[in-house]
């Protein structure tokens, strides 16, 4: 009878090692996840900020387009250009509704640029752009990479807003940038204004390492925590 009791004793004294064991592996995986998920939103808020912070800068006035290693170098700043738009280039981009309304732009000193206008949803029309010389303010990107195309859009749309695409069809020579439309000057153009694609910044990859980093960890703990689990439940028997 006594050692019964004693073996029952020990039996509920292993259980409870054995649920501390868990729940403190449990606490600290969690642990680990939540700092997972704050790194990832530090790097992704001073990421934002520091593209806001860079279109916030003074507007560069583009008399005649740069050379392409300047162009390359005010990607993400606001521009205001100088120029004519041409109809003939009118085009839409976009994977889903809304699109992008993108439309070329002959600039005083004769290159051409890809300025998207605006977005537009399903079923409304492209309105014209304003005729004659016209100056306009958006922020500069670089080339788009190639998206797949989404069967369920209209032939006509364009995936991604890429120059490699335009420079087949359009006037010659080809700006290497695109510029998006501020706000005023979107509405201004009865479109309604457009987001610009803009180049993710460096340390993406090492901070989403970091992150995942402390999600492994965290995997690595619970693992842990059973592996001692069931030691403790075989040191019972």
């Amino acid at each position: 009878m006594v050692e019964h009791s004693t073996t029952s004793r020990s039996s509920s004294a292993i259980r409870v090692k054995q649920t501390l064991i868990m729940l403190i592996g449990t606490v600290l995986a969690g642990v680990m996840v939540v700092l997972g998920l704050w790194q990832m939103n530090v790097f992704e808020s001073q990421q934002n900020n520091s593209t806001q912070a860079r279109i916030d800068q003074p507007v560069i006035t583009w008399n005649k387009a740069p050379k392409r290693a300047d162009v390359m170098a005010q990607y993400g700043r606001r521009v205001r250009i100088t120029g004519t738009f041409k109809p003939s280039t009118s085009t839409m981009v976009g994977t889903s509704w809304p699109v992008r309304a993108v439309e070329g732009m002959r600039l005083t000193s004769g290159e051409t640029i890809a300025v998207v206008r605006g977005q537009i949803s399903k079923g409304q029309e492209i309105p014209s752009a304003p005729s004659g010389t016209v100056t306009l303010t958006g922020v500069l990107a670089a080339s788009e990479s190639d998206e797949h195309r989404n069967p369920q859009m209209p032939a006509a749309v364009l995936p991604s807003l890429r120059l490699e695409v335009l420079t087949q069809t359009w006037p010659q020579p080809l700006v290497p940038a695109t510029l998006t439309l501020i706000e005023q000057d979107a509405r201004a153009q009865g479109l309604s204004p457009a987001q610009p694609v803009l180049p993710k910044g460096d340390g993406g990859e090492r901070n989403r390492g970091y992150a995942l980093q402390w999600w492994v960890f965290a995997i690595f703990t619970i693992a842990m925590s059973i592996a001692f689990t069931r030691a403790a439940g075989k040191h019972k028997d």
